[in-house]
Protein backbone atom coordinates (compact mmCIF):
# COMPACT_ATOMS: atom_id res chain seq x y z
CA UNK A 1 0.00 0.00 0.00
CA UNK A 2 1.78 3.53 -1.13
CA UNK A 3 2.18 6.13 1.63
CA UNK A 4 0.15 9.32 1.35
CA UNK A 5 1.90 12.04 -0.78
CA UNK A 6 2.08 15.84 0.19
CA UNK A 7 -1.31 16.78 -1.42
CA UNK A 8 -3.07 13.29 0.25
CA UNK A 9 -6.27 14.84 1.69
CA UNK A 10 -5.80 12.38 4.94
CA UNK A 11 -2.46 14.27 5.82
CA UNK A 12 -3.42 16.92 8.88
CA UNK A 13 -3.21 20.48 7.25
CA UNK A 14 -0.49 23.20 7.56
CA UNK A 15 -2.96 25.25 9.88
CA UNK A 16 -3.27 28.49 8.02
CA UNK A 17 -1.58 30.72 10.78
CA UNK A 18 1.38 29.23 10.20
CA UNK A 19 1.66 30.31 6.62
CA UNK A 20 0.72 33.49 7.59
CA UNK A 21 2.83 33.86 10.03
CA UNK A 22 5.54 32.63 7.62
CA UNK A 23 4.21 35.47 4.91
CA UNK A 24 4.71 38.00 7.58
CA UNK A 25 8.40 37.63 8.37
CA UNK A 26 9.34 37.62 4.86
CA UNK A 27 7.00 40.56 4.45
CA UNK A 28 8.90 42.53 7.80
CA UNK A 29 12.36 41.88 6.21
CA UNK A 30 11.48 42.89 2.98
CA UNK A 31 9.53 46.45 4.56
CA UNK A 32 12.11 47.12 6.48
CA UNK A 33 15.04 46.64 3.08
CA UNK A 34 12.70 48.62 0.64
CA UNK A 35 12.90 51.40 3.47
CA UNK A 36 16.51 51.33 4.46
CA UNK A 37 18.63 49.66 1.48
CA UNK A 38 20.75 48.08 2.89
CA UNK A 39 21.12 45.26 0.08
CA UNK A 40 24.83 45.36 -0.44
CA UNK A 41 27.24 43.07 1.11
CA UNK A 42 31.22 43.51 0.81
CA UNK A 43 30.83 40.59 -1.65
CA UNK A 44 27.99 41.71 -3.64
CA UNK A 45 29.96 43.85 -5.89
CA UNK A 46 31.87 41.26 -7.29
CA UNK A 47 28.47 39.71 -8.40
CA UNK A 48 26.97 42.58 -9.71
CA UNK A 49 29.86 43.77 -12.21
CA UNK A 50 30.14 39.72 -13.36
CA UNK A 51 26.28 40.65 -13.72
CA UNK A 52 27.49 43.45 -15.31
CA UNK A 53 29.94 42.47 -18.18
CA UNK A 54 27.66 39.49 -18.80
CA UNK A 55 25.15 41.56 -19.53
CA UNK A 56 27.33 44.74 -21.48
CA UNK A 57 30.01 42.01 -23.43
CA UNK A 58 28.75 38.63 -22.39
CA UNK A 59 32.05 38.06 -20.21
CA UNK A 60 32.27 36.51 -17.27
CA UNK A 61 34.60 38.73 -15.14
CA UNK A 62 34.04 40.06 -11.75
CA UNK A 63 36.09 43.29 -11.90
CA UNK A 64 35.27 46.55 -14.42
CA UNK A 65 36.67 45.16 -17.72
CA UNK A 66 38.42 48.77 -18.18
CA UNK A 67 40.69 48.20 -15.56
CA UNK A 68 43.84 46.19 -15.77
CA UNK A 69 42.74 42.03 -16.10
CA UNK A 70 43.56 39.74 -13.38
CA UNK A 71 42.90 35.91 -13.92
CA UNK A 72 41.69 35.16 -10.36
CA UNK A 73 38.68 37.65 -11.65
CA UNK A 74 37.40 35.39 -14.51
CA UNK A 75 36.57 32.49 -11.96
CA UNK A 76 36.11 34.33 -8.57
CA UNK A 77 32.32 34.43 -9.19
CA UNK A 78 30.69 31.21 -10.41
CA UNK A 79 28.02 32.22 -13.39
CA UNK A 80 24.88 31.12 -11.07
CA UNK A 81 24.08 34.27 -9.23
CA UNK A 82 25.54 36.96 -11.71
CA UNK A 83 22.93 35.38 -14.63
CA UNK A 84 20.29 35.57 -11.71
CA UNK A 85 21.08 39.33 -11.52
CA UNK A 86 20.78 39.35 -15.34
CA UNK A 87 17.60 37.70 -15.48
CA UNK A 88 15.90 39.69 -13.07
CA UNK A 89 17.12 43.12 -13.88
CA UNK A 90 19.19 43.30 -11.13
CA UNK A 91 22.28 45.37 -13.06
CA UNK A 92 19.93 48.06 -13.27
CA UNK A 93 19.90 51.67 -11.32
CA UNK A 94 17.71 51.72 -8.47
CA UNK A 95 16.58 49.39 -5.71
CA UNK A 96 16.85 45.75 -6.90
CA UNK A 97 13.18 45.13 -5.71
CA UNK A 98 12.76 42.29 -8.27
CA UNK A 99 15.72 40.25 -6.85
CA UNK A 100 14.32 40.51 -3.00
CA UNK A 101 11.16 39.98 -3.95
CA UNK A 102 11.67 36.96 -5.84
CA UNK A 103 14.97 35.55 -2.96
CA UNK A 104 11.83 36.01 -0.92
CA UNK A 105 9.42 33.62 -2.70
CA UNK A 106 12.26 31.17 -3.02
CA UNK A 107 12.83 31.81 0.79
CA UNK A 108 9.31 30.70 1.73
CA UNK A 109 9.18 28.12 -0.80
CA UNK A 110 12.31 25.96 0.41
CA UNK A 111 10.87 26.52 4.57
CA UNK A 112 7.24 25.46 2.62
CA UNK A 113 8.55 21.92 1.46
CA UNK A 114 10.20 21.20 4.75
CA UNK A 115 6.28 22.40 6.48
CA UNK A 116 4.93 20.07 3.85
CA UNK A 117 7.58 16.95 5.00
CA UNK A 118 7.00 17.52 8.11
CA UNK A 119 3.04 17.78 8.06
CA UNK A 120 3.90 14.16 6.35
CA UNK A 121 4.95 13.01 9.79
CA UNK A 122 1.42 13.73 11.27
CA UNK A 123 2.80 16.29 13.70
CA UNK A 124 0.77 17.59 16.71
CA UNK A 125 -0.63 21.54 16.31
CA UNK A 126 2.28 22.42 18.84
CA UNK A 127 4.67 21.06 16.02
CA UNK A 128 3.79 23.96 13.72
CA UNK A 129 4.45 26.70 16.36
CA UNK A 130 7.91 25.55 17.50
CA UNK A 131 8.77 24.73 13.92
CA UNK A 132 8.22 28.77 13.28
CA UNK A 133 9.61 29.42 16.02
CA UNK A 134 13.11 27.47 14.72
CA UNK A 135 12.67 29.65 11.75
CA UNK A 136 11.91 32.85 13.55
CA UNK A 137 15.22 32.63 15.40
CA UNK A 138 17.52 32.17 12.61
CA UNK A 139 17.15 35.65 10.94
CA UNK A 140 20.20 34.61 8.50
CA UNK A 141 17.45 33.02 6.08
CA UNK A 142 15.60 36.43 6.54
CA UNK A 143 18.49 38.60 6.04
CA UNK A 144 19.84 36.97 2.87
CA UNK A 145 16.35 36.93 1.40
CA UNK A 146 17.01 40.64 1.07
CA UNK A 147 20.36 41.14 0.14
CA UNK A 148 21.83 40.88 -2.95
CA UNK A 149 24.08 37.51 -2.07
CA UNK A 150 24.14 33.89 -3.62
CA UNK A 151 23.16 31.89 -0.68
CA UNK A 152 19.29 31.86 -1.04
CA UNK A 153 19.47 30.89 -5.03
CA UNK A 154 22.20 28.32 -3.52
CA UNK A 155 19.52 27.37 -0.76
CA UNK A 156 17.21 26.30 -3.37
CA UNK A 157 19.06 24.57 -5.25
CA UNK A 158 19.88 22.09 -1.96
CA UNK A 159 16.55 21.95 -0.67
CA UNK A 160 15.51 20.64 -4.16
CA UNK A 161 19.04 18.09 -4.30
CA UNK A 162 17.57 16.84 -0.97
CA UNK A 163 14.32 16.22 -1.87
CA UNK A 164 14.91 14.46 -5.12
CA UNK A 165 17.61 12.24 -3.51
CA UNK A 166 15.11 11.73 -0.39
CA UNK A 167 12.33 10.73 -3.30
CA UNK A 168 14.36 8.79 -5.04
CA UNK A 169 15.44 6.68 -2.07
CA UNK A 170 11.24 5.97 -1.23
CA UNK A 171 10.37 5.16 -4.91
CA UNK A 172 12.93 4.45 -6.89
CA UNK A 173 12.06 6.90 -9.79
CA UNK A 174 14.79 8.04 -12.38
CA UNK A 175 13.23 10.73 -12.81
CA UNK A 176 14.27 12.13 -8.83
CA UNK A 177 17.88 10.98 -9.56
CA UNK A 178 17.97 13.14 -13.36
CA UNK A 179 16.30 16.49 -10.54
CA UNK A 180 18.55 15.56 -8.10
CA UNK A 181 22.02 15.88 -10.35
CA UNK A 182 20.29 19.11 -12.22
CA UNK A 183 19.95 20.60 -8.95
CA UNK A 184 23.70 19.91 -7.75
CA UNK A 185 24.94 21.10 -11.40
CA UNK A 186 22.97 24.23 -10.38
CA UNK A 187 24.21 24.34 -6.77
CA UNK A 188 28.43 23.98 -7.96
CA UNK A 189 27.54 26.53 -10.84
CA UNK A 190 26.35 29.20 -7.75
CA UNK A 191 28.81 28.52 -5.29
CA UNK A 192 32.09 26.43 -5.77
CA UNK A 193 31.69 24.53 -2.42
CA UNK A 194 29.80 22.18 -4.19
CA UNK A 195 31.99 21.40 -6.35
CA UNK A 196 33.28 18.39 -5.00
CA UNK A 197 30.34 16.93 -4.27
CA UNK A 198 29.88 15.60 -7.92
CA UNK A 199 32.64 12.98 -7.08
CA UNK A 200 30.21 11.45 -3.98
CA UNK A 201 27.29 11.73 -6.00
CA UNK A 202 28.58 10.13 -8.76
CA UNK A 203 29.95 7.08 -5.95
CA UNK A 204 26.67 7.08 -5.05
CA UNK A 205 24.78 6.71 -8.31
CA UNK A 206 27.29 3.95 -9.35
CA UNK A 207 26.65 2.14 -6.70
CA UNK A 208 23.08 2.24 -6.98
CA UNK A 209 23.31 1.55 -10.80
CA UNK A 210 25.44 -1.32 -9.96
CA UNK A 211 22.83 -2.81 -7.51
CA UNK A 212 19.63 -1.70 -9.39
CA UNK A 213 21.55 -2.97 -13.10
CA UNK A 214 20.45 0.58 -14.54
CA UNK A 215 22.52 1.88 -16.52
CA UNK A 216 20.82 5.30 -16.93
CA UNK A 217 21.43 5.85 -13.51
CA UNK A 218 24.73 5.93 -14.00
CA UNK A 219 24.38 8.43 -16.59
CA UNK A 220 22.26 11.08 -14.27
CA UNK A 221 25.44 10.21 -11.13
CA UNK A 222 28.28 11.28 -14.37
CA UNK A 223 25.56 14.73 -15.18
CA UNK A 224 27.08 17.20 -12.39
CA UNK A 225 31.03 16.06 -13.16
CA UNK A 226 30.83 15.96 -16.64
CA UNK A 227 29.55 19.87 -16.70
CA UNK A 228 32.53 20.65 -13.83
CA UNK A 229 34.61 19.14 -16.37
CA UNK A 230 33.56 21.11 -19.25
CA UNK A 231 33.54 24.57 -16.98
CA UNK A 232 37.03 23.82 -15.79
CA UNK A 233 37.79 23.48 -19.41
CA UNK A 234 36.45 27.08 -19.99
CA UNK A 235 38.16 28.43 -17.67
CA UNK A 236 41.44 26.76 -19.11
CA UNK A 237 40.75 28.41 -22.00
CA UNK A 238 40.21 31.82 -20.29
CA UNK A 239 43.00 31.88 -17.60
CA UNK A 240 45.78 28.69 -18.85
CA UNK A 241 44.66 26.97 -15.45
CA UNK A 242 42.59 23.72 -15.39
CA UNK A 243 40.40 24.41 -11.90
CA UNK A 244 37.08 25.50 -11.18
CA UNK A 245 37.29 28.50 -8.81
CA UNK A 246 40.08 30.57 -7.56
CA UNK A 247 38.57 31.26 -4.57
CA UNK A 248 40.15 27.73 -3.73
CA UNK A 249 43.63 29.14 -3.60
CA UNK A 250 42.13 32.27 -2.02
CA UNK A 251 40.25 30.48 0.97
CA UNK A 252 43.07 28.10 1.64
CA UNK A 253 45.90 31.10 2.29
CA UNK A 254 43.80 33.99 3.52
CA UNK A 255 41.59 31.99 6.01
CA UNK A 256 43.21 28.81 6.26
CA UNK A 257 47.14 29.08 6.74
CA UNK A 258 46.85 33.30 8.22
CA UNK A 259 44.73 31.36 11.26
CA UNK A 260 47.24 28.84 11.43
CA UNK A 261 49.94 31.45 11.58
CA UNK A 262 48.22 33.25 13.99
CA UNK A 263 47.55 30.81 15.59
CA UNK A 264 51.51 29.44 16.07
CA UNK A 265 53.70 32.58 15.14
CA UNK A 266 51.46 35.88 15.74
CA UNK A 267 49.46 38.10 14.09
CA UNK A 268 52.46 40.22 12.10
CA UNK A 269 54.08 36.73 11.05
CA UNK A 270 50.97 35.73 9.71
CA UNK A 271 50.22 39.18 7.83
CA UNK A 272 54.11 38.72 6.14
CA UNK A 273 54.05 34.81 5.20
CA UNK A 274 50.85 35.88 3.39
CA UNK A 275 52.47 39.22 1.45
CA UNK A 276 55.26 37.37 0.52
CA UNK A 277 53.20 34.79 -0.89
CA UNK A 278 50.97 37.11 -2.84
CA UNK A 279 53.95 39.07 -4.17
CA UNK A 280 56.18 36.47 -4.58
CA UNK A 281 53.19 34.77 -6.79
CA UNK A 282 52.84 37.14 -8.55
CA UNK A 283 56.42 37.27 -10.18
CA UNK A 284 55.89 33.97 -11.88
CA UNK A 285 54.91 33.95 -15.42
CA UNK A 286 51.86 32.83 -15.60
CA UNK A 287 48.73 32.17 -13.53
CA UNK A 288 49.00 28.60 -13.30
CA UNK A 289 52.35 29.03 -11.95
CA UNK A 290 50.96 31.76 -9.34
CA UNK A 291 48.17 28.98 -8.29
CA UNK A 292 50.16 25.76 -7.86
CA UNK A 293 52.82 27.94 -6.03
CA UNK A 294 50.17 29.68 -3.44
CA UNK A 295 48.72 26.18 -2.78
CA UNK A 296 52.31 24.49 -2.68
CA UNK A 297 53.27 27.38 0.32
CA UNK A 298 49.95 26.79 1.93
CA UNK A 299 49.80 23.23 2.13
CA UNK A 300 53.40 23.33 3.38
CA UNK A 301 52.40 25.43 6.50
CA UNK A 302 49.43 22.87 7.55
CA UNK A 303 51.68 20.54 7.13
CA UNK A 304 54.37 22.13 9.76
CA UNK A 305 50.98 22.56 12.30
CA UNK A 306 48.73 19.54 11.27
CA UNK A 307 47.08 18.97 15.05
CA UNK A 308 46.74 23.19 14.79
CA UNK A 309 45.14 22.99 11.34
CA UNK A 310 42.76 20.41 12.79
CA UNK A 311 41.84 22.38 15.91
CA UNK A 312 41.22 25.34 13.91
CA UNK A 313 38.75 23.86 11.33
CA UNK A 314 36.95 22.06 13.89
CA UNK A 315 36.76 24.80 15.79
CA UNK A 316 35.12 26.89 12.08
CA UNK A 317 32.76 23.68 11.85
CA UNK A 318 31.54 23.92 15.39
CA UNK A 319 31.39 27.99 15.14
CA UNK A 320 29.03 27.30 11.68
CA UNK A 321 26.51 25.71 13.71
CA UNK A 322 26.51 28.70 16.42
CA UNK A 323 27.60 31.92 15.13
CA UNK A 324 24.53 34.13 15.95
CA UNK A 325 25.31 36.73 12.87
CA UNK A 326 26.73 39.04 13.69
CA UNK A 327 28.58 39.86 10.54
CA UNK A 328 24.94 39.92 9.28
CA UNK A 329 23.29 41.69 11.81
CA UNK A 330 25.66 44.96 11.24
CA UNK A 331 25.59 45.09 7.75
CA UNK A 332 21.57 44.38 7.10
CA UNK A 333 20.57 47.19 9.55
CA UNK A 334 23.74 49.53 7.98
CA UNK A 335 26.21 49.48 11.04
CA UNK A 336 29.25 48.04 8.81
CA UNK A 337 30.73 51.16 8.71
CA UNK A 338 32.26 50.50 11.93
CA UNK A 339 36.71 50.00 11.14
CA UNK A 340 37.00 47.21 13.81
CA UNK A 341 38.35 44.31 12.29
CA UNK A 342 35.85 41.41 12.40
CA UNK A 343 34.91 38.75 15.73
CA UNK A 344 36.32 35.75 13.04
CA UNK A 345 39.72 37.66 12.59
CA UNK A 346 40.01 38.02 16.51
CA UNK A 347 39.08 34.45 17.25
CA UNK A 348 41.74 32.97 14.98
CA UNK A 349 44.31 34.82 16.57
CA UNK A 350 43.26 34.92 20.08
CA UNK A 351 40.96 31.71 20.34
CA UNK A 352 37.55 32.14 22.28
CA UNK A 353 38.88 34.50 24.87
CA UNK A 354 38.49 36.98 21.85
CA UNK A 355 34.45 36.84 22.24
CA UNK A 356 34.02 38.38 25.43
CA UNK A 357 36.15 40.98 25.19
CA UNK A 358 34.43 42.19 21.45
CA UNK A 359 30.72 41.82 22.92
CA UNK A 360 31.70 44.57 25.36
CA UNK A 361 32.00 46.66 22.64
CA UNK A 362 29.03 45.80 20.75
CA UNK A 363 25.52 47.60 21.62
CA UNK A 364 23.36 45.98 24.53
CA UNK A 365 20.25 45.39 22.55
CA UNK A 366 22.07 43.73 19.53
CA UNK A 367 23.96 42.24 22.36
CA UNK A 368 20.43 40.49 23.51
CA UNK A 369 19.67 39.43 20.32
CA UNK A 370 22.67 37.72 19.65
CA UNK A 371 22.72 36.05 22.58
CA UNK A 372 19.52 34.47 22.58
CA UNK A 373 20.06 33.87 18.55
CA UNK A 374 23.69 31.82 19.78
CA UNK A 375 21.01 29.99 22.34
CA UNK A 376 18.40 29.04 19.93
CA UNK A 377 21.25 27.24 17.30
CA UNK A 378 22.94 25.27 20.30
CA UNK A 379 18.89 24.36 20.65
CA UNK A 380 18.95 23.37 17.04
CA UNK A 381 22.00 21.77 17.08
CA UNK A 382 20.98 19.28 20.12
CA UNK A 383 17.65 18.65 18.27
CA UNK A 384 19.38 18.05 15.18
CA UNK A 385 21.38 15.77 16.57
CA UNK A 386 18.52 13.74 18.35
CA UNK A 387 16.84 13.42 14.83
CA UNK A 388 19.67 11.89 13.25
CA UNK A 389 20.51 9.17 15.89
CA UNK A 390 16.33 8.27 15.94
CA UNK A 391 15.47 5.14 14.72
CA UNK A 392 12.00 6.51 14.51
CA UNK A 393 12.50 7.98 11.17
CA UNK A 394 13.51 6.16 8.33
CA UNK A 395 17.42 5.89 7.50
CA UNK A 396 17.29 7.61 3.93
CA UNK A 397 15.97 10.56 5.37
CA UNK A 398 18.35 10.81 8.01
CA UNK A 399 21.32 10.13 5.71
CA UNK A 400 20.60 12.57 3.06
CA UNK A 401 19.73 15.36 5.88
CA UNK A 402 23.01 14.38 7.52
CA UNK A 403 25.23 13.90 4.44
CA UNK A 404 24.04 17.81 2.94
CA UNK A 405 24.69 19.48 6.56
CA UNK A 406 27.53 17.90 7.86
CA UNK A 407 29.59 18.04 3.81
CA UNK A 408 28.87 22.12 3.66
CA UNK A 409 29.74 22.28 7.30
CA UNK A 410 32.84 20.31 7.04
CA UNK A 411 34.11 22.14 4.25
CA UNK A 412 33.16 25.68 5.22
CA UNK A 413 36.18 24.94 8.28
CA UNK A 414 37.76 28.08 9.60
CA UNK A 415 35.38 30.30 7.75
CA UNK A 416 32.64 29.22 9.74
CA UNK A 417 29.97 31.65 10.17
CA UNK A 418 26.06 31.99 10.19
CA UNK A 419 25.89 32.61 6.56
CA UNK A 420 27.50 29.68 5.20
CA UNK A 421 24.93 27.58 7.09
CA UNK A 422 21.95 29.28 5.02
CA UNK A 423 22.41 27.10 2.28
CA UNK A 424 21.39 23.97 4.83
CA UNK A 425 19.23 25.83 7.26
CA UNK A 426 15.96 24.53 6.31
CA UNK A 427 17.26 20.97 6.67
CA UNK A 428 18.26 22.13 10.20
CA UNK A 429 15.07 23.29 10.86
CA UNK A 430 13.18 20.20 9.54
CA UNK A 431 15.81 17.80 11.35
CA UNK A 432 15.29 20.60 14.77
CA UNK A 433 11.14 19.80 14.49
CA UNK A 434 11.14 16.39 14.11
CA UNK A 435 13.47 15.53 16.29
CA UNK A 436 11.42 17.30 19.59
CA UNK A 437 8.91 14.39 18.67
CA UNK A 438 9.34 11.47 20.66
CA UNK A 439 7.44 8.96 17.94
CA UNK A 440 7.08 9.19 14.36
CA UNK A 441 4.73 7.40 12.11
CA UNK A 442 7.32 5.09 9.24
CA UNK A 443 8.38 7.76 6.57
CA UNK A 444 5.95 7.92 3.90
CA UNK A 445 6.86 7.18 0.04
CA UNK A 446 7.00 10.78 -1.53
Amino acid sequence: MRSPSFADQRLPAVPRWFWLALGVLHGAFFAYQVCNQHYTFPDTDRYLTAATNLRQAGELYALPLSEPRHPQEYTIRPPGYPLFLLALGGTSEGFPWVVLLVQNLLSFFNLSLIALCLRRHQPKPWNWGALLVLIATYPAQLIYANVLMSELLLQTCVVVLWYCAWAYSERQKLDYLLGAALALTAAMLTKPVFYPFCSVFLLISAVVAWRTRRLALLACGLLPLLVALLFQGWNYQRTGYFHFSSIAEINLLRYNVRGVLQQTEGTESAERFVREVVVKGNRLPSFAAQQRYITAQSWSVLARYPLIAVRLHMQGTLNCFLDPGRFDWVHFLGLSSQSDVGLLAKLHAKGYAAIWQYVRQMPVALLVALLVIAIANGLRLVLLGQFLLSRSYAWPLRLVVAVLVFYVVFLTGPLGAARFLVPVFPLIALGAALGLRKRSIKSPDV
